[in-house]
């Protein structure tokens, strides 16, 4: 893709981060799915968890994409805070996917009921 008149070209390394960043986020996006189609097999109940976690998980979601998009066209000076923002939002979000798994992966019933 060129590069928009007025913009800067990143270097090497700021343009490793951006695909890295971008990878994480297809991966989080992989998981969005996996979790999607697991679903089709949880009680009602479960899925409910689910849903309303996928409402928090959203937001941070959501502004990952956007600060993934904003540091690509950051000036020198803003790079560092954005490059932070970027962090956090994906890390954010990959731990929230781990509570999606574990809501998953819970029993649908305590452990005392089964024995």
């Amino acid at each position: 893709m060129a590069v928009a008149e007025g913009a800067r070209k990143l270097t090497p390394a700021q343009k490793e981060f951006v695909d890295q960043a971008k990878k994480r986020m297809k991966d989080i996006r992989g998981m969005e799915k996996d979790i999607r189609t697991r679903m089709k097999t949880c009680s009602l109940e479960r899925c409910k968890l689910i849903e309303e976690w996928f409402e928090k998980v959203e937001s941070n979601k959501s502004q990952a994409a956007v600060e993934i998009e904003m540091i690509e066209h950051a000036s020198e000076n803003e790079w560092a805070e954005r490059r932070q923002r970027v962090d956090y939002f994906l890390g954010e979000t990959e731990r929230e996917f781990e509570t999606g798994y574990a809501i998953l992966e819970h029993p649908d019933e305590p452990a005392h009921r089964r024995i």
